[in-house]
């Protein structure tokens, strides 16, 4: 069987579809520091809690991040709306086929977010008297999250890989893990450790900003924050290392010298994130914050010449039919503005009335 004839006929888009690349890579970017966030925020909580020790009052590294979980779960929950929203434009008829094949595991994505949503509202606000319950609460999030991300690492690899969407017809019912596809382990591993990283820095700059406005516990902040930014940045450079040598051979050939665009982004990104190893060791958090996003968006650009490079024998968003209808897209724009202007007006209220209480 031919699995080109497998792919279904791609619909017609209002506009160039390198306004839709532009815009996925955009919103994907800010789904994706969110995401690290939120994810490494919740291992490293459950780490905490796990290993016991510490102080474990308002003061601790675990208490901070329980009071920012349920926020950051919202929020990565809402970025990751626009950007799945673009990959549905551009390549819906590759997305949807390899969501129809493993239709189970991806419905069950919202289940499994509602009920982490739920855990770290408990976690939260029954902090103090949950006592060793806590563990298992954060622990029901964190696995939930881990799933999350396993279900959509099968998913984005299935949707690239058109030949496997064959194993449909040996299991119709919606059951099927990617699990033969030699790049899964390491791209999830990849991100998971990335967002253990990220999350990381991103109590460690919380720290900071607490110890600049002269609250006591910013200082433990940072250093576990720093901690886990570096050796989680260690971790994920070795599933990176693992991710692209299981890439194949003429893909792989393109990240170290075989495509101009595709080496000079790859390459920039680890050189980015060696910078931002360099300057967390030296406790710069503000710094290392500022490289590790141009890393983030270094890495989303490079992701995207991935993407084109597995479907190029099969599909290029650049032979959509374009209907010229560029008014949708206009008011889009237009509302994507003012929601912009709005949902920074209501972060700022929000850390307004942080500041007062």
């Amino acid at each position: 069987m031919d699995p080109a004839g497998l792919i279904p006929a791609a619909d017609s888009i209002p506009i160039a579809a390198g306004w839709f690349r532009l815009l996925l890579s955009a919103s994907f970017i800010l789904h994706l520091l969110a995401m690290n966030v939120m994810l490494g925020g919740a291992m490293i909580a459950l780490a905490q809690a796990v290993k016991g020790a510490g102080q474990q009052g308002a003061l601790s590294p675990e208490h901070a991040i329980a009071a920012k979980l349920p926020f950051t779960i919202a929020l990565t929950v809402n970025l990751g709306v626009p950007p799945l929203l673009f990959l549905q434009v551009l390549y819906g008829n590759l997305l949807y086929t390899s969501a129809v094949v493993m239709a189970a595991w991806w419905l069950s994505i919202f289940l499994l977010a509602m009920a982490a949503y739920y855990a770290a509202y408990v976690y939260d606000f029954k902090f103090a008297v949950l006592g060793w319950v806590r563990t298992l609460v954060i622990g029901l999030a964190v696995l939930c999250l881990l799933v999350v991300a396993f279900v959509f690492s099968n998913s984005m690899t299935l949707m690239l890989k058109p030949p496997a969407w064959t194993a449909y017809f040996g299991n119709p019912h919606g059951t099927h893990w990617n699990l033969a596809e030699p790049t899964l382990w390491p791209r999830y591993l990849h991100f998971v450790l990335a967002s253990l990283a990220v999350g990381g820095l991103g109590l460690a700059g919380l720290g900071s900003w607490r110890r600049r406005r002269g609250d006591t516990g910013g200082k433990e902040l940072v250093r576990v924050g720093l901690d886990w930014f570096i050796w989680g940045t260690l971790a994920q450079m070795a599933a990176g290392l693992w991710f692209l040598l299981s890439l194949p051979q003429e893909i792989m050939l393109l990240f170290l010298g075989g495509s101009g665009p595709h080496t000079a982004l790859l390459w920039l990104g680890v050189a980015m994130g060696v910078s931002a190893l360099v300057l967390a060791s030296k406790s710069r958090v503000p710094l290392a914050l500022a490289a590790t996003m141009a890393t983030v968006v270094l890495m989303a650009l490079t992701r995207d010449l991935l993407r084109s490079a597995y479907l190029k024998p099969f599909f290029d968003p650049e032979s959509l039919t374009v209907t010229g209808q560029a008014s949708p897209a206009l008011v889009f724009l237009a509302a994507l503005i003012v929601g912009s202007i709005l949902i920074f007006w209501l972060l700022r209220l929000a850390v307004g009335a942080g500041k007062e209480s």
